[in-house]
């Protein structure tokens, strides 16, 4: 990793928001980091983490009972190494195939479908709600 891991916001206790290059629009690195930083044991007490791959950043949230600010910060190092490196390993969950397959245009155009069609029931709903009064 060309850039080092940061700390930047802290000032809410127990959450903090890191500065990770290796997440940055790689949406699958970020998952990958989530997932870890939640399921690893050495990592319990970490209940909240939200990458932001525009960004480059993950808001973590940790019980200040069971880890400091510098552990948490460690943590995060520990699972981007590994993960740079190689070592950790990539299972189906963090992916999503359906999105990954899907063309922009047809992603788009379901949506919009969805969002249309949602209004046309919702306005018949509320039709035949205003006719019965």
């Amino acid at each position: 990793m060309s850039e080092t891991i940061a700390i930047v916001h802290n000032r809410v206790p127990a959450r903090i928001r890191i500065r990770v290059p290796l997440i940055k629009n790689k949406r699958t690195l970020a998952e990958l980091l989530k997932q870890s930083l939640l399921k690893e044991a050495r990592a319990k007490g970490i209940y909240h983490a939200e990458p932001n791959v525009t960004t480059g950043t993950s808001l973590i949230k940790y019980h200040p009972a069971l880890h400091t600010e510098a552990e948490v910060l460690d943590r995060v190092q520990a699972i981007s190494q590994g993960i740079a490196a190689g070592t950790a390993e990539f299972t189906a969950k963090h992916k999503n195939p359906k999105l990954g397959k899907m063309q922009p245009q047809a992603f788009f155009t379901r949506e919009l479908i969805v969002s249309v069609g949602g209004n046309v029931i919702a306005g018949f709903i509320l039709a035949a709600l205003i006719r019965r009064r």
